[in-house]
């Protein structure tokens, strides 16, 4: 960053209710300015000092201490010590003006970024605006719960994720909250995209209030009680071989609904994150157990005929244990 100070006005020192014979000792003094009882000095009092003890010393080698205007020269001079030490004379004030440093900033905004100040783009704004949607969302589906909002990362394991709904994650006092996580890397897509990852994650959110099972195979497969959740949330689900009624787009009536919604998303949502990079001087794993690992998370190892026979669920957060990146 490139800083450049714009010159400061200068400090004045002024002398007050002087006398002809004060004024006429200072009249063309360098530095000087003055008037018929005043006299300015274009600096500190310790300068204007110096200034008039410098043209004594030079009156005095040249003419004497009886010159003319040499004692009306000591009366100024006393006057500024009595000023500089802050004491007071009643014929002089002296006003010091507090020169205002001005600095003007060159260089790009990118440049000029500190920790405290920062484009217009923060964490805070992001996630406040994810919360407002899922307020939003809570307000048309009261039976949606309520849950803390985070963004992290989704291609941490093997399959990448927009989001995941975890129920009783969070502990606020007696009561458990739900997550719903918001994949960094997901927010590179357009803003009705993560409206409807919000949706899908809060049809899971309605299915767990109603105790609904709507997933199966590790929460990969959405069966057909999740479609008719997604559809009651305004989201219009498609069959995926692999994922069951994973896929979800908003029709057309929701993106009315939530055109507010949308509006305040598309000015938070500024940024996204980098994938991570997965697999990388990992070894292939010999034998045939997969390490999985719940939302909490844990990790067990288990043969894969047995993860083949139905979900394992784990009794602290009660989600499913899935395959984790550690598979190859």
């Amino acid at each position: 960053m490139t800083t450049t100070t714009t010159p400061t006005p200068a400090t004045t020192t002024k002398l007050t209710g002087l006398t002809g014979h004060n004024t006429a000792a200072l009249t063309g003094l360098t530095g000087w300015t003055v008037a018929k009882t005043t006299a300015t000095y274009n600096g500190t009092p310790t300068a204007a000092l110096e200034s008039v003890q410098q043209r004594m010393d030079e009156v005095r080698a040249a003419q004497g201490g009886r010159a003319t205007g040499y004692q009306s020269l000591i009366a100024v001079r006393n006057k500024l010590r009595e000023s500089k030490t802050g004491a007071s004379h009643p014929a002089v004030t002296v006003t010091i003006k507090k020169a205002k440093k001005q600095t003007t900033r060159v260089g790009s905004p990118k440049a000029r970024l500190t920790r405290r100040r920062q484009d217009d783009f923060t964490a805070a704004q992001l996630v406040g605006a994810l919360e407002d949607a899922w307020t939003a969302i809570r307000a048309n589906h009261p039976e949606v719960p309520p849950a803390v909002i985070v963004v992290g990362s989704g291609t941490a394991t093997r399959q990448a994720k927009h989001g995941h709904y975890a129920p009783t994650r969070w502990q606020h006092g007696d009561n458990q909250l739900a997550e719903v996580l918001i994949s960094g890397e997901g927010l590179k897509r357009p803003v009705p995209e993560v409206l409807t990852t919000l949706l899908h994650e809060a049809a899971h959110g309605l299915a767990n209030t109603r105790e609904i099972k709507d997933t199966s195979r590790q929460g990969r497969w959405h069966n057909e009680k999740f479609a008719t959740l997604a559809k009651e949330l305004g989201l219009e689900p498609t069959k995926d071989p692999k994922l069951g009624w994973s896929p979800c787009t908003l029709r057309d009536e929701t993106t009315k609904a939530y055109a507010q919604v949308i509006t305040d998303l598309t000015k938070a949502l500024k940024a996204y994150r980098h994938p991570e990079a997965i697999g990388a001087g990992k070894e292939k794993n010999s034998n045939n157990a997969v390490a999985c690992a719940c939302q909490c998370p844990r990790r067990i190892r288990v043969a894969k005929a047995v993860l083949e026979l139905g979900e394992i669920t784990c009794g602290v957060c009660e989600s499913t244990f899935e395959p984790d990146d550690t598979n190859t």
